[in-house]
């Protein structure tokens, strides 16, 4: 676990990044539990409102079109989240932090955490012929390199948690736990 920044953004707004198959959507949904707090899932939403899967987006319209539709999701949930000052928790993609404008308005308006874990992890989770689109070929050598592309964007949560070796129990409670210090500093 590692502290990155000092925040003193309210710790009712916490936003899960990472790569793929680091957990975001499944420890959103605890730690969300765990504090009586909303859950979003931005690929949920995009699902929700197209009412088709991420991967068929991707084949249909391209990586641009999706991510102009989920930074426009991420968008108009903050601005409803700040309108209605809702406690949330909020998972989202793991290309979206790629976007500055995105990336900005997170920063800005939630406790970004960062969920780091090893590469060889990820492909165990993921898979060699995963539908996530992507992955193309080799699982590892594509989160290698989106992995590359991604960390100076990641870098700049306000927290990172190596999740690797810890129990789903363990990154729960550490998400709380850089939460509620956070807030006990202010």
């Amino acid at each position: 676990m590692l502290g990155l920044r000092q925040t003193s953004i309210s710790n009712d707004k916490i936003t899960l990044i990472g790569m793929m198959g680091t957990g975001k959507s499944k420890f959103g949904r605890l730690v969300a539990k765990n504090l009586n707090f909303n859950f979003y899932d931005v690929d949920t939403l995009v699902e929700n409102k197209f009412k088709t899967s991420i991967e068929n987006l991707f084949m249909k319209y391209g990586e641009p079109f999706f991510r102009n539709i989920e930074a426009k999701t991420i968008k108009k949930l903050i601005f409803n989240i700040k309108k209605n000052n809702e406690k949330v928790v909020i998972s989202i993609g793991g290309g979206a932090f790629d976007n500055k404008e995105t990336r900005e308005l997170l920063l800005q308006y939630t406790n970004v955490i960062w969920l780091n874990t090893p590469v060889h992890i990820l492909v165990e989770r993921v898979g060699e012929g995963s539908k996530r689109p992507m992955i193309k070929g080799d699982a590892k050598e594509s989160i290698n390199r989106l992995l590359k592309k991604r960390t100076r964007f990641y870098s700049l949560s306000h927290y990172q948690l190596d999740t690797y070796k810890l129990s789903q129990k363990q990154v729960t409670e550490e998400i709380i736990k850089l939460i509620s210090s956070q807030n006990n500093k202010a």
